[in-house]
């Protein structure tokens, strides 16, 4: 005697199965998140801070102009060049590198450096002046890269 109710069907011993049942319920997820939505909604306008201050005019003067910035150049030869555009170069050897570079920038630890190489020049090379320019306490140092016209 076998009857069936709804989906399930009637086994022996009164015991129904229901067919599985895949929808996620979403309502307590979107409550959820309407109840953070309430709380950010209230909660954000009272975590700005308003304080009026009267505060003086600004007098500063300009900022100067910046300071032309010091090249340094390596070629696949081995060569290496330190220069501004308006001062030539020097060329310099690894032993007087940092003397070279030194006179170029006036002492002036803040000052731009670019770093222009040779498309030949090995990597490792490239890396081993940048490691010698701020070693010898150069931090503002950049790469100098041209575009290739076909």
């Amino acid at each position: 005697m076998a009857s069936t109710v709804g989906t399930g069907e009637t086994t022996g011993g009164g015991k129904k199965r229901f067919g599985d049942n895949a929808d996620i319920n979403v309502t307590p997820f979107v409550d959820v998140m309407l109840v953070l939505l309430i709380i950010f909604m209230v909660a954000a306008p009272l975590a700005t801070v308003n304080i009026k201050l009267d505060l003086p005019p600004p007098d500063a003067e300009p900022k100067p102009v910046q300071i032309e910035p010091v090249f340094v150049s390596l070629q696949d030869t081995g060569q290496i060049f330190i220069g501004t555009q308006s001062g030539g170069e020097t060329e310099a050897t690894w032993a007087t590198f940092r003397q070279v570079l030194n006179e170029k920038t006036g002492g002036d630890y803040q000052r731009k450096i670019f770093v222009r190489a040779d498309q030949k020049v090995v990597y490792a090379d490239v890396m081993k002046m940048m490691d010698e320019i701020q070693d010898s306490g150069y931090h503002e140092l950049s790469l100098v890269a041209e575009d290739v016209v076909d």
